[in-house]
């Protein structure tokens, strides 16, 4: 641990700082743990450095090791986190936190403060975003690309304190290299807004549209990382930008946005469904909830010789559309799962459920005295057969309501008919076609364009059950039957 004084501050300082540097077991915000600290506090009294090596409590990888050149055994007799803690933050508090690739550093820092209860709020400042700011004609606004432009010395490199002084020294650079009123606007337009992404121009953020639809967020050559949707895309994209602090997933995903692109929509129905087109037709990386699957299954029931319904799994594009569907699951071991949980729950027979066969004495689960008795005739098959559709009842499918197919129309402004609008074509839970246009919609236009054998989806079936059983009030459902 060391703590001592170095120069003054750089010119025309408005407010206190506190550079922080950390090296981690590695990338993940929430699984992995801070190794090393060090922070370079500038105030009114001097710069002052401090660090500290912080024991991880968990083994660091090799890789890691080779890196940034700490190990396991240096790390052995240094303090824990929360052995420090309380000098980590009287050195934060009251100052502007700076990190190259802030959105790191603090995201770490919050975290492993939030594990001790302690809610670490505080103004930042990135320096890599200052960078592009003071020094748009550059494209490498990284660490080592600094270092490297600017000639700033440096002995331990993946070294905290190191890192640090070298970040230290950027800004003192860029202090005396711009004009005193450019550096600090630049560092006040830092500070003002949200903190973005490092490799995203603000400028992309105020173009943002307020209302209903899709955004797409790019990462480098163009890659599509995420597909998301909302009534309002500029609150819901950088709501994104808030929650990075406390998701692995999310921090990795914003460190890589270069690009956000839009498509606005009628309203919120239009909007759910383009995503989940979007997601199922280009397979963003970040996405995994919507993603197509390629075959879905479902269980029917099937009344054998006996009069016994027994659950079959079975393509869900090849049942029968005439019998109840219970379920849309991603694979069939998903749906014996669900068969077998349902089993133990209810008391229903091995014989019947999770192993067909014929009644020939006590099942597996009779024995154990999960069965009530069907196979032992102490269940009536009647009981069984009530018993199994009371078990499944929570997964059964809506039926669909309506004889035929049916319209619903988003209006963009329900007042004007006039206005912008979406018109769906439906039937049996299916998407069918869309059309987007203004006044009366071209119906026979809509049926023309329908697609005869779209499939079930699961995601569309559980957004149109919401809209064709209570459409709000910017929807108007018109049967066409």
């Amino acid at each position: 641990m060391s703590d001592h004084n170095i120069a003054t501050p750089f010119p025309g300082l408005d407010r206190p700082l506190a550079i922080v540097d950390i090296e981690t077991t590695g990338g993940s915000v929430t699984r992995d743990r801070i190794t090393e600290i060090a922070i370079i506090e500038i105030d009114e009294r001097g710069v002052r450095e401090w660090s500290t090596l912080i024991n991880p409590l968990v083994p660091i990888p090799k890789m890691i090791q080779s890196l940034t050149g700490i190990t396991n055994e240096m790390v052995a007799s240094a303090p824990r986190f929360e052995q420090v803690a309380k000098e980590i933050v009287t050195r934060l508090q009251s100052k502007t936190f700076v990190a190259h690739n802030v959105r790191f550093d603090y995201g770490f820092i919050r975290n492993a403060f939030a594990e001790l209860g302690y809610p670490l709020s505080l103004e930042l400042l990135c320096t890599v975003k200052l960078s592009r700011a003071l020094y748009p004609e550059h494209k490498r606004h990284g660490l080592e690309a600094i270092i490297q432009r600017f000639g700033i010395n440096t002995d331990a490199r993946h070294r905290a304190l190191a890192d640090a002084r070298a970040t230290y020294q950027f800004l003192r650079i860029a202090a005396d290299d711009k004009p005193g009123e450019t550096f600090m606007t630049a560092v006040q337009a830092q500070t003002r807004r949200p903190s973005l992404p490092p490799g995203l121009e603000p400028a992309i953020i105020e173009q943002l549209p307020t209302g209903p639809g899709v955004y797409y967020f790019y990462g480098e050559n163009n890659n599509l990382l995420y597909v998301g949707k909302s009534i309002n895309i500029r609150s819901r994209v950088l709501s994104h930008f808030n929650a990075d602090r406390a998701s692995a997933k999310a921090m990795a995903m914003c460190q890589q946005i270069r690009d956000i692109r839009t498509d606005s929509t009628t309203g919120e129905l239009s909007a759910l469904l383009l995503e989940s087109q979007q997601i199922k037709t280009h397979q963003p990386l970040y996405n995994r909830r919507l993603r197509r699957l390629s075959t879905l299954y479902t269980i029917q029931l099937h009344e054998d010789q006996q009069g016994l319904l027994r659950p079959e799994i079975i393509d869900v594009h090849a049942a029968a559309r005439t019998s109840k569907m219970y379920g849309l699951f991603a694979g069939q071991k998903k749906a014996r799962e669900t068969l077998t949980n349902t089993a133990k729950a209810f008391g229903l027979c091995d014989c019947v459920v999770t192993t067909p066969g014929p009644l020939r004495g006590p099942c597996m689960s009779r024995q154990l005295k999960r069965c009530k008795g069907l196979c032992t005739n102490d269940w009536s098959i009647l009981q069984h057969n009530t018993a199994l559709m009371d078990a499944l009842g929570s997964e059964a499918l809506k039926a669909w309501p309506y004889r035929g197919p049916v319209a619903i129309v988003e209006q963009q402004n329900p007042n004007d008919n006039e206005s912008p609008h979406t018109a769906f074509l439906l039937d049996n839970w299916c998407l069918l076609a869309s059309a987007h246009g203004t006044g009366e919609p071209d119906w026979e236009q809509l049926k023309a364009t329908s697609n005869n054998e779209a499939l079930l989806d699961r995601d569309i079936y559980r957004y149109l059950v919401k809209v064709v059983l209570k459409p709000g009030k910017d929807l108007t459902l018109i049967p066409l039957q």
